[in-house]
């Protein structure tokens, strides 16, 4: 599976195949000049110890150069790099993302928090990108120490053997290193998108905590959070610095070797002042072999890790698509059925039984129940939230499992007791929906949905931004916001959920009002608690353990059904 996402993930990279291979070309021209510099350097010594002026002048000048070229080749595959590779990287797997996060069934935002999907968004496509940019390097670098390892072999044998038995011995430490760090980042990740929806949900509801008095076990908790995070990544930090001091005493030891047994040669005359000066100055670029071995395997597991968490989100089997059928409705009606419906959240528990229910096209109907009796599930199966898992779910006579996602969408609108307005304007919250909506139209839907003429008594009219979640707005104008944006929509069916149990007896009425005007044209389904509200329905289907056990008109409910004579009875008092 691993090899398969490793594969899959060059689809990120597709259209930047020659900017890479630029970049690459740029990394060997910086490795030669490294590889080289200890050379120049090494002569250089050597020239001003025998005391030669024109030389150690010549040389000097050339090794100025190359290090000057070498600082603008490292700015210049900086700039290249963040101008034309990076952006490009991001852009294309958080579109990727994007686009197949948009494609989940709306289960899974029910089942995982926002720092879930935040962090993959966000920070797994900057990990993806940051890799493939390191690893070129740490591969071109790894080449150029390979080649040093070489040179030092045409030295000397021996002391090339030293350096390759140190290496050996420090590999073999790096890869119990790197298996370790790999499930300890595993275990940050997981810490990081717990804080992060943590505190994502602590800034939304901030308004909510300060006025309940919740700081303090908001801050409690947060604080708990993130002092978890926070000593699980000084675990993997200091696990990583203890084991990065035992790679170094390694490498120390494995000069210190060559740099003994050199000075023998020297003096045996085996090899040149100048070559051991060679030997020693390479002690970095020996150091940097380990290093870069070391870096690219880690950034290998990072980018395993990355793309797994990506893929995982889009490809898994946890992570279900939404799935529709192929069969278009043009001139959408409104007729629902519920034929044996039977659903439950989880196998072991039935939230509807065996649930038959008829509602004709712009008929105004409500469902009743006490909480837990499967009101909002039924919505929820209208809306193709869920699937049922027994019977049939039918939109105008076909199976909604057989239509396609236009009609579905395009048809359903859901109004809740606190809709999600964008932090826009009113016009641009409206016209999310319908971006070629002229004023006229918007100002014809607010008025049904009685909004129009608040809209107009505000400075900026239509242009008045709302703020986040809407927050300038009261309960009730969320919700005729709402079912304005659901007429321009121009969708058939509205879904009222529990729309008007929080409001005040005055916006409440005024819920009403805007229902009333539009009940003529559109099929209206009303899940609500308080009765009062939904006297005026032409059905309302009563709901008990999952099963519709009786419907018809308020006062028909009134006098043969005791249960739901009872509760509007409760309901007066």
């Amino acid at each position: 599976m691993k090899k398969n996402y490793i594969k899959k993930s060059l689809m990120f990279f597709k259209d930047l195949k020659y900017k890479l291979i630029i970049l690459a070309v740029l990394y060997l021209i910086i490795g030669v000049f490294s590889f080289a510099s200890p050379i120049i350097e090494a002569s250089l010594i050597t020239s001003i110890t025998d005391n030669l002026v024109v030389s150690v002048v010549a040389i000097a000048i050339g090794f100025l150069i190359i290090k000057m070229l070498s600082e603008w080749l490292w700015y210049i595959v900086y700039l290249f790099w963040q101008k034309k590779i990076k952006r490009n990287i991001l852009n294309n797997v958080r579109t990727y993302i994007v686009d197949n996060m948009l494609e989940l069934q709306l289960s899974n935002y029910d089942k995982y928090t926002t720092g879930f999907f935040q962090e993959r968004i966000k920070n797994d496509p900057n990990d993806i990108a940051r890799v493939a940019n390191a690893s070129q390097g740490y591969l071109i670098n790894i080449l150029t120490n390979i080649s040093v390892i070489i040179y030092i072999f045409t030295i000397n044998i021996v002391l090339g053997l030293i350096y390759v038995e140190g290496l050996i011995l420090a590999t073999i430490i790096d890869t119990y290193k790197q298996k370790i760090i790999k499930e300890k980042n595993r275990k940050l990740k997981l810490s990081e998108e717990k804080v992060n929806s943590k505190l994502s949900e602590t800034v939304r509801g901030i308004r909510d905590i300060k006025l309940l008095n919740l700081k303090e076990s908001t801050r409690n908790s947060l604080i708990s959070d993130l002092e978890e995070n926070n000593l699980i990544g000084i675990d993997k930090d200091s696990y990583a610095i203890k084991s990065g001091k035992l790679l170094r005493m390694t490498l120390f030891l494995t000069v210190f070797t060559v740099i003994i047994v050199g000075i023998n040669y020297v003096n045996q005359n085996l090899i040149t002042p100048a070559d051991l000066i060679v030997l020693y100055l390479y002690n970095s670029q020996v150091f940097a072999l380990m290093q870069n071995v070391s870096n690219l395997k880690n950034s290998y597991k990072e980018y395993e890790l990355a793309i797994e968490r990506i893929f995982d989100l889009t490809d898994s089997e946890k992570h279900k698509k939404d799935e529709f059928g192929k069969i278009h409705i043009d001139d959408f009606k409104g007729n629902i059925e519920f034929k044996n419906v039977s659903f439950g959240y989880t196998k072991n528990k039935k939230v509807l039984n065996n649930l038959n229910m008829k509602i004709k096209a712009n008929e105004t109907v409500a469902i009743v129940g006490s909480s837990g009796s499967g009101k909002t599930t039924i919505f929820n199966l209208i809306s193709y939230a869920y699937k049922a898992d027994e019977g049939e779910v039918k939109l105008d006579n076909i199976n909604i499992n057989d239509l396609d996602e236009k009609t579905i969408r395009n048809n359903v609108s859901i109004i809740t007791q606190n809709p999600y307005i964008f932090n826009l304007s009113i016009k641009d919250n409206l016209k999310l929906v319908k971006p070629t909506a002229t004023n006229k139209e918007l100002e014809d839907v607010c008025k049904k949905a009685s909004i129009h003429d608040y809209i107009m008594s505000l400075p900026d009219k239509y242009d008045t931004l709302l703020g986040e979640g809407g927050i300038n707005l009261s309960g009730g104008q969320k919700q005729r916001l709402a079912i304005a944006r659901a007429l321009l929509k121009e969708n058939k069916i509205l879904l009222f959920d529990e729309a008007t149990s929080a409001l005040d007896n005055v916006t409440q009425k005024e819920i009403q009002d805007s229902i009333e005007k539009i009940s003529d044209y559109y099929t209206i389904i009303i899940v609500a608690h308080r009765l009062s509200t939904i006297i005026n329905c032409d059905k309302i289907f009563f709901l008990e353990n999952g099963e519709i056990v009786d419907s018809g008109t308020h006062e028909e409910l009134l006098q043969k059904n005791k249960n739901y004579k009872k509760l509007y009875k409760t309901e007066l008092l």
